[in-house]
């Protein structure tokens, strides 16, 4: 009907123009210009929406593979330490040598975990059972912290839940885990509209032999065979009938591997997703299961479509029919073989639909706990009467709030401010009081940030969505130039944000610093120090994705790449811009926050931007969406005294 409709303007056209045309010549030729208008006028409005360049590019399968290795070494990190020790919560870092973890949490580190198990899912790394299971624990623990005024503070013990002192409530950290809870609510309202079984969990699970070929535990060639295999058939029909033997071999191989411990986790996830997705099957859709698969073609009225992908939401009702149909085909039956395989099935969906139905209600329920925990966040106290401008934060020990406000556009208050304006809690009138100070980076505009980050440009574009030819779109893509630039002609990899570096304290503990480029920044850096991170790269994949995977590359090739993924940065040391170390002191740790922000990135960029879609689902985003729209002016160069983030 919709391509019908789209083409009856033409159609009717075309039909009409011979009549018309000879009945009067005349105002044939007069009107023809409007008529070919209104004939091609779906045409022209689709181009018309089009956006006005590529949202990103086109990624080679090389490159899709690449990324989600990375990825999945990135979803370890949340995989292993957010355990029952740390009450589901995650530490904020975890050190490779001398080994130690940071048993604390922040708001942004809690966020970034409720949405990196949504993306595991994404990526197949999680079944949405356990997605359910794991994000309830995680919520239930969130509830029960100590808060002020709806708030959570900005750091808690990750063992005992106190929360750390000074206690202080933090508007940016705070802005970052509503976006996070907005997102998980929308996130779990669109798994409803799913089937609880897709294809992703078969990539998911291949993943993890990509892992072994990349540590060497499993040839190419068998890796490739196993693959075919799953492909031969339906994918879950393929992975159902594995044989275990696939496992005991991986286990004898990885025992002898240099990375023994890599490819044993490797080895065991994929066994645990091959035993996890069974169970799923069993648990929610068992007339999936192999022995049941020649009864889709023999009960009426049951679609295959449905049969191999109905909707969560929609399963109750599905089983209950395919119950209904069951029941009559048992009766006409003459088979008993037949007969006894119907019952079998028959059997098993009673549990399946108290299974669907209560799957059904934890993720309602996750989805109204998300937004009522967002919703108890009042931004307002938050905010500086005088400057109508969102504070640092407040002191809780002397109730005061600080001074000093968050007032540039560019930086990583961007989306509290957004949040706090979408809430109702701050007027909109906020927004155009952030600073807009630029520069001119190799003649083209951008804005100034604090420090030069590649963090305070790029962080907000996790969930919020950055519109071509807008004000901050072009800031983006300047300050991506502005730090390739940076480090070029010295033959070293690029982007820099507030990161760790090789500075130890007495324990033995990496130092933390805000780095950045110097032309970006209003407060130069006091440390001397270059220092690349590579989670500066993944937060530019959907500015530059060529030259960040190219980055990135480089990076892994040279030995950045570790346990968790690619290490926390690189010190290239303390010294004039032309004496700096070409090859760098690596820094291995991994820190939550930057984990989360790679994974975030690269599930945005492989999957449409699926992070930004649910963020963008809520109403109150989409009605206060208007202010991404914000185009650029012609400019001046600008000041650079009076703004920045600490500005009182």
């Amino acid at each position: 009907l919709e391509t019908y409709l789209d083409w009856t303007p033409a159609l009717a056209l075309a039909l009409g123009l011979p009549l018309f045309s000879f009945a009067r010549r005349n105002a044939f030729l007069a009107a023809l210009p409007l008529l070919l208008l209104w004939a091609g006028g779906k045409l022209v409005s689709k181009w018309l929406n089009q956006p006005s360049r590529a949202l990103r590019d086109e990624v080679s399968e090389k490159d899709r593979l690449f990324l989600r290795l990375a990825a999945l070494r990135t979803w370890r990190y949340f995989s292993e330490f957010s355990t029952e020790e740390h009450n589901w919560l995650i530490p904020d870092n975890v050190q490779e040598q001398p080994p130690s973890i940071a048993a604390r949490v922040s708001t942004t580190n809690l966020g970034l975990l409720i949405n990196t198990r949504q993306v595991a899912c994404e990526f197949g790394y999680l079944t949405l059972p356990e997605f359910a299971e794991q994000t309830q624990r995680s919520m239930a623990t969130i509830a029960s912290l100590r808060r002020y005024r709806g708030h959570l503070f900005n750091w808690y013990d990750t063992r005992t839940l106190e929360p750390l002192k000074p206690r202080f409530i933090s508007s940016v950290d705070n802005g970052n885990l509503v976006a996070s809870l907005w997102t998980l609510s929308e996130g779990c309202l669109d798994r409803l509209q799913r089937p609880i079984l897709q294809q992703q969990l078969a990539e998911g699970f291949l993943d993890h032999f990509r892992g072994m070929v990349d540590l060497g535990c499993l040839t190419r060639n068998r890796y490739s065979h196993l693959q075919a295999e799953i492909k031969r058939s339906h994918w879950l029909e393929s992975l159902q009938r594995l044989p275990d033997t696939i496992f005991e071999d991986l286990r004898i191989t990885g025992r002898a591997a240099k990375s023994s411990g890599d490819a044993q986790w490797f080895a065991e996830q994929a066994r645990a997703r091959l035993e996890n997705l069974k169970q799923t099957v069993r648990r929610y859709a068992p007339w999936l299961l192999p022995q049941f698969a020649p009864l889709k073609d023999d009960l009426p009225l049951i679609r295959k479509a449905d049969w191999n992908g109905v909707a969560l939401d929609a399963s109750p009702d599905f089983i209950s029919k395919l119950s209904t149909r069951l029941q009559v085909a048992i009766q006409g039956v003459q088979s008993e073989e037949r007969r006894s395989l119907y019952q079998n099935l028959q059997d098993l969906l009673p549990e399946a639909r108290s299974h669907a139905v209560k799957l059904i209600q934890d993720l309602r329920t996750i989805a109204a706990e998300a937004d009522r925990m967002a919703h108890e966040m009042n931004f307002a106290f938050l905010l500086n009467s005088q400057r109508q401008l969102l504070s640092i934060g407040f002191d809780v020990e002397s109730e005061q709030l600080h001074g000093a406000c968050y007032d540039l556009l560019a930086s990583e208050a961007r989306i509290a401010l957004f949040a706090a304006i979408a809430k109702d809690d701050v007027p909109q009138e906020s927004w155009f009081r952030l600073g807009r100070a630029h520069t001119l980076e190799h003649g083209r505009p951008v804005l100034l940030s604090w420090t030069g980050t590649m963090f305070e440009y790029l962080m907000p574009s996790l969930w919020m969505r950055t519109f071509p030819d807008t004000l901050m779109d072009r800031s983006e893509n300047a300050a991506v130039r502005a730090q390739r630039a940076f480090t070029g002609g010295r033959n070293i990899p690029w982007g820099i944000s507030e990161s760790a570096y090789s500075k130890t304290d007495e324990a033995g503990n990496y130092q933390y610093h805000a780095f950045g480029v110097p032309s970006l920044a209003l407060q130069k850096s006091e440390l001397n120090v270059l220092v690349i991170s590579p989670y500066s790269s993944f937060l530019a994949l959907h500015v530059d994705a060529s030259e960040a995977l190219k980055n990135l590359r480089r990076m892994r090739s040279e030995g950045w790449f570790g346990t968790y993924g690619f290490y926390e940065s690189g010190d290239f040391g303390s010294a004039p811009r032309r004496s700096w170390r070409t090859r760098p002191q690596l820094v291995r740790c991994w820190m939550a926050h930057h984990q989360g922000m790679t994974l975030l990135s690269i599930a945005n960029f492989l999957h449409d931007n699926i992070v930004q879609r649910w963020f963008h689902a809520d109403p109150r985003v989409q009605a206060t969406e208007l202010l991404l729209h914000e185009k650029p002016v012609s400019y001046a160069r600008a000041p650079r005294e009076g703004y920045g983030r600490a500005a009182a």
